[in-house]
Formats: C-alpha cells, structure tokens, sequence
C-alpha cells in the first residue's frame, strides 16, 4: 500500500489497510473512511462492524442461481409463481 501519510497509531494503520483491500478504495480513500470512523459516535461504529459481520455470518450464494441470499434457494428461486423452466444466472451480485 502506498503510505504516504503521516504515521499513526497502529489500529488505525491497520483499519486503513484493510479498507485498501476492497475493490475502489484507494490509499486517500481508505484514510478517509478510517479518519470518518474516529469520529463517528460508537453505536453506529458499533451498528456497522455488527452489519459486517452479519454479512459474512449469514449471507450465502443460492446454489440455483449463486444470486446473494440468506436462504437457500433464494426467494426467487422457491417463488411459487415463478416459471421454474426459466432461470436467470446471476455472474455477479451487486
């Protein structure tokens, strides 16, 4: 990662390095978003740490479509009215 900033505390240098790891977030980005965090009350520091997880917890593919779900089949596919000779694949969630 380029670090061309000012060094820091270590958790704060590490938050910064993983939000480098998504896809999008640049170096500038990642501090912002670390630096926007510092200042945001705890309970929605909280509130998004506990969505995150959620997300990795209980979200699965659906094994029909690989559609994002938190059931297998998705709604989609178990739909009773959906015309089950007809599937849309989904490459990529999102």
């Amino acid at each position: 990662m380029n670090t061309d900033f000012v060094p820091t505390a270590q958790p704060v240098s590490r938050l910064i390095e993983e939000f480098h790891k998504l896809p999008g977030i640049g170096p500038k980005t990642a501090q912002r978003l670390t630096y926007y965090l510092t200042r945001m009350p705890q309970e929605e520091a909280r509130a998004l740490a506990e969505a995150i997880l959620a997300v990795k917890d209980k979200i699965i593919l659906c094994s029909t479509c690989q559609n994002i779900t938190d059931a297998d089949p998705c709604i989609i596919c178990r739909g009773e009215g959906r015309d089950r000779t007809k599937i849309c694949v989904v490459a990529e969630p999102l």
